[in-house]
């Protein structure tokens, strides 16, 4: 019984660092760096050691947070079929507010993306995303296709973010203001309905 109640109180112990952690990053505008080991602990109610002990790291303390944070934003989306009839107005739609979320939370948004690359897993942001994305692709799009065209959506959506500060030299858009990311994503989302036949 003592084991059970010691497991417990060590999730509770993780559950309070991680729920700490994120109020932190809150406050601090998204940005993790702003955000002391010492602070946490002293919000959390823990000691450094017992932060340490449970992540290893601040740095993988703040992903663990960050994959949290980025996954319930993805889950608040509307990518569904409430929102429009239209399959490529709900997938524009959803692509936008996906991008402005990362323009908006720039340093979460690198170390989501950045960790997802670096140490790809099933449950990373990344698949979500990219789940998300293909269940909003319609049917008319083969099996093949339907799964190629979510993941250019998403590879283009990470690399546009990362690269945002050459985009307009790079690409003629300026990734910073709303107009041009409307703009930029219009054309994408026209090109990945652009009949197949067309890409033969």
């Amino acid at each position: 019984m003592r084991k059970h109640s010691d497991q417990t109180s060590c999730a509770d112990i993780k559950e309070k660092i991680i729920g700490a952690t994120t109020e932190l990053i809150g406050t601090s505008h998204g940005d993790p760096d702003r955000v002391s080991i010492r602070a946490i602990a002293h919000h959390a109610g823990v000691s450094i050691g017992l932060i340490n002990y449970h992540f290893t790291s601040k740095e993988k303390l703040i992903e663990v947070c960050v994959e949290r944070i980025i996954k319930q934003v993805i889950h608040s989306f509307k990518f569904d079929r409430e929102i429009q009839d239209d399959p490529k107005d709900r997938l524009f739609s959803g692509t936008v507010s996906v991008f402005t979320f990362l323009k908006e939370n720039p340093e979460i948004a690198k170390i989501s993306i950045v960790s997802d690359l670096s140490s790809p897993h099933r449950n990373a942001n990344s698949v979500t995303s990219y789940q998300a994305i293909l269940s909003t692709l319609p049917d008319g799009f083969s099996g093949e296709r339907k799964k190629v065209a979510a993941f250019m959506l998403l590879s283009t959506i990470q690399s546009a973010f990362l690269i945002r500060s050459v985009a307009d030299d790079l690409l003629d858009f300026d990734l910073y203001t709303d107009e041009g990311v409307r703009s930029f994503f219009k054309h994408v989302i026209d090109l990945l309905f652009t009949p197949e036949s067309t890409h033969d």
